[in-house]
């Protein structure tokens, strides 16, 4: 291991320590190997951000000895969007709480080096989201996996588009029985007559398909369980006039005030800047910035 990687890893320990926190997150993708956490006595409090399918094979045994292992999207992340996504999927697993201090080490995937050390004090987090929606309100009507599910894909979707084209599109989930009361269909719904098993997106095998019909105008209403109820539709609630957003263009004003009526989330992508925002209760919960081009993140074992 590098000089400067023990240098960051020594001071997140010990800041973990003198400061109290209740974990150390560390983006395990930007060090050249992973055998640092072996010198680590308190492996309880070590959360691993990892966009690499072969995490299981490099952590093997240790798997059961750290506070949690976390998978992010495999696309090309900045290092602010790479701790937002880590803390937040933290959050919504149950790893962590939104009254915790984290200590944060990222780096540029591959790159070999842990380059920034950030401390957050979630409660006071308003910067870098509102954690206090995400945790006590939002999850207690989603499935924790679900929304994990969805933004993942609202972020790869932002990185890669469709068929060469930027991508705009807005997922609307739970509280679906009011949500469709609220909305009008612009097509005849694709997913209508198929089996809900066949249209769940916890399914990995329906994503193309769910990103293929990113194409057409309109809104996928998500079920709380993940499955998709219909997609191309209009959203019909809007936040009244003092509620508006200066700046924020009528996909999310409608997610807003679709927000603002219901108990639903909801995600959007924007067709301009490709950043991907978060909806609760009207207001914008999380801001994630259009990723880089999609590049292999690796690592590997010594």
């Amino acid at each position: 291991m590098s000089e400067l990687n023990r240098l960051m890893i020594d001071d997140g320990v010990r800041m973990v320590k003198e400061l109290k926190a209740a974990a150390l997150l560390v983006f395990i993708d930007a060090l050249d190997n992973w055998a640092f956490w072996k010198e680590i006595e308190d492996k309880k409090r070590l959360v691993l951000a990892t966009q690499s399918s072969g995490v299981d094979r490099g952590l093997g045994e240790y798997m059961k000895e750290v506070k949690a292992v976390i998978k992010l999207p495999s696309v090309n992340l900045t290092r602010m969007t790479q701790i937002k996504l880590s803390v937040i999927m933290s959050i919504t697993e149950g790893v962590i709480k939104t009254s915790d201090r984290v200590v944060c080490l990222s780096g540029e995937a591959g790159g070999g080096t842990l380059d920034t050390l950030m401390v957050l004090e979630l409660d006071r987090e308003n910067e870098v989201f509102a954690a206090s929606g995400i945790s006590r309100d939002l999850l207690k009507h989603l499935r924790p996996e679900v929304l994990e599910q969805v933004l993942k894909m609202a972020i790869e979707l932002s990185s890669e588009g469709r068929e060469g084209k930027a991508i705009g599109a807005t997922f609307v989930i739970g509280d679906h029985e009011k949500v469709l009361k609220l909305c009008r269909p612009l097509i005849l719904n694709p997913f209508k007559g198929y089996p809900e098993e066949v249209r769940n997106i916890l399914d990995a095998s329906v994503h193309e398909t769910i990103k293929e019909y990113s194409l057409l105008d309109g809104a996928f209403i998500v079920r709380e369980d993940g499955v998709v109820m219909s997609s191309g539709v209009h959203l019909d609630a809007a936040l009244e006039e003092e509620g508006h957003m200066p700046g924020l263009g009528c996909r999310h004003m409608a997610a807003a005030g679709i927000t603002d009526v219901t108990d639903a989330v909801a995600i959007t992508i924007s067709g301009s800047t490709g950043i991907v925002r978060v909806f609760r209760k009207g207001k914008i919960l999380l801001e994630i910035e259009k990723p880089p081009r999609i590049q292999d993140a690796g690592t590997h074992v010594s």
